[in-house]
């Protein structure tokens, strides 16, 4: 879809917009994002869809049934898969507050792990079993649900990708390319409509907010 007045891309804007939102860490709102406009910030192989909604809306019995269907022929891509999997709803459970399950839980789901990674890997988890918060470790401390299952997603696909994939295919990607795109484009829509009033450089008025169609088209 095109907006009608300037022939831009409403795809195009939207994945300029969650680039953003992610780069920003506030997955929750690009998730929602994504949800309601049905538009992907990467546009995923049908094969995998089904499991990205499974790990979004936290069904972790349905999304390590859909992973069974790859363990015959590719057992490690399965073990690792499966790992991330049950990390994340791991840290949920640890992140549940006054609804913390009881220490032996947390002990069983540890075991589920113990066998997908290594010593150190283990050791690491089995830490955050002595933290109140797992924010209180600097890599997790702006961590969130919604961010963590959207990661969790992310890695899973990486790894199951090719498994699924034409030899030699490219991935289908819609991500921006360069970083912070949506900042270029709108300093360069600032930049462009200064200009056309003859403002000086450096001039910082209220440009975007007095914007009009015509001003990009």
């Amino acid at each position: 879809m095109r907006a009608e007045s300037t022939g831009i891309d409403d795809g195009d804007v939207l994945i300029l917009i969650m680039d953003y939102l992610k780069r920003k860490q506030l997955m929750s709102t690009m998730c929602t994002l994504e949800e309601e406009t049905g538009v992907q910030a990467q546009e995923e192989i049908e094969e995998l869809k089904t499991l990205k909604e499974l790990v979004l809306k936290g069904k972790w019995e349905e999304a390590e049934s859909f992973l069974q269907m790859v363990e015959p022929t590719a057992k490690q891509q399965y073990d690792q898969a499966l790992f991330v999997l049950r990390k994340q709803m791991f840290m949920e459970l640890l992140d549940e507050g006054d609804k913390r399950p009881e220490l032996g839980e947390l002990v069983q789901v540890l075991k589920g792990l113990e066998e997908l990674c290594d010593k150190a890997e283990f050791k690491e988890l089995c830490f955050f079993l002595t933290l109140t918060d797992i924010r209180q470790q600097p890599e997790f401390k702006h961590w969130t649900a919604t961010g963590g299952r959207y990661a969790a997603y992310d890695s899973m696909s990486g790894i199951l990708t090719p498994l699924f994939s034409s030899p030699g295919a490219a991935p289908a990607a819609r991500r921006p390319e360069g970083p912070c795109r949506l900042e270029v484009v709108l300093s360069r829509g600032v930049r462009h409509q200064a200009d056309s009033i003859g403002a000086p450089h450096g001039f910082e008025g209220p440009l975007l907010r007095d914007a009009t169609p015509d001003d990009v088209a």
